[in-house]
């Protein structure tokens, strides 16, 4: 087998897999329409598979071990297990190893041991920046895409991110603005547009709620990958974890 190591265009969207195909053969990493998926044309318009370095990683030990006994952790729909890296907040910060359907709630005062100094959470960011976020009593919740996904929020890389009362919403609102306006590549207008729109009201005040709404909507029909679709669902998240009024965006 050979192995070629490539040293990517550094930004979070060319990890998005079409994204990282367009840098591997030398363009910009920006996300490509999907179908055809990278399957059936991808690198060079061959067939190509592409996984993460965790999944690679997992590999050796279900040759050793068996598919069917790494299947049997985690849950019937989603097995194996998830690398778990929790934040600086946390008394216990660090990466862990947790098998799928494990607790949220476990995971953050078990494995975490809670905030530090005693502090009380506030809210739970989960999946990565743009994963989604989970009040205080909202993490009796399995670690899966799945129980995730019902809560408005997504599993991610299962990144855990910690905030307490020392932080206020409106400022978790315009660092989820800040991080899409940066990280967008620019490809498609609804993303690119409505990233940098959603920053200056975030940064403003609020918006008249028609027009937060029709921009929504835009995002989540229009946005050519995933990144642009997930900032809604990421802002109305953290809406409700911070007692279901909008963080910033109106009474």
């Amino acid at each position: 087998m050979d192995i070629r190591v490539v040293q990517g265009a550094g930004s979070y969207v060319a990890g998005e897999e079409t994204a990282l195909i367009a840098g591997l053969e030398g363009g910009r990493g920006c996300a490509r329409p999907r179908p055809p998926y990278p399957a059936e044309h991808g690198l060079w318009d061959a067939p190509t598979v592409v996984n993460n370095v965790e999944t690679l990683a997992a590999v050796p030990w279900i040759v050793r071990c068996g598919g069917r006994t790494y299947a049997r952790r985690g849950t019937p729909d989603e097995t194996g297990t998830k690398l778990v890296c929790l934040s600086e907040r946390f008394a216990r910060p660090g990466c862990y190893e947790v098998e799928l359907g494990t607790p949220v709630r476990r995971i953050v005062t078990g494995l975490g041991g809670g905030l530090k100094d005693g502090v009380g959470l506030t809210a739970l960011q989960v999946g990565g920046p743009l994963g989604g976020f989970l009040a205080d009593d909202a993490l009796d919740v399995p670690l899966t895409e799945a129980g995730l996904s019902a809560r408005g929020a997504a599993l991610g890389h299962a990144g855990l991110v910690a905030f307490d009362a020392r932080l206020a919403p409106e400022d978790v609102l315009r660092h989820v603005w800040e991080f899409a306006a940066a990280e967008s590549c620019g490809a498609c207008s609804p993303c690119r547009v409505g990233s940098q729109l959603g920053l200056e009201w975030a940064s403003a005040g609020a918006p008249p709620d028609q027009e937060w709404e029709r921009l929504s909507r835009l995002l989540t029909e229009a946005s050519l990958c995933a990144f642009g679709r997930r900032i809604p669902p990421a802002v109305h998240s953290l809406a409700r974890a911070y007692g279901n009024r909008p963080a910033g965006w109106g009474p």
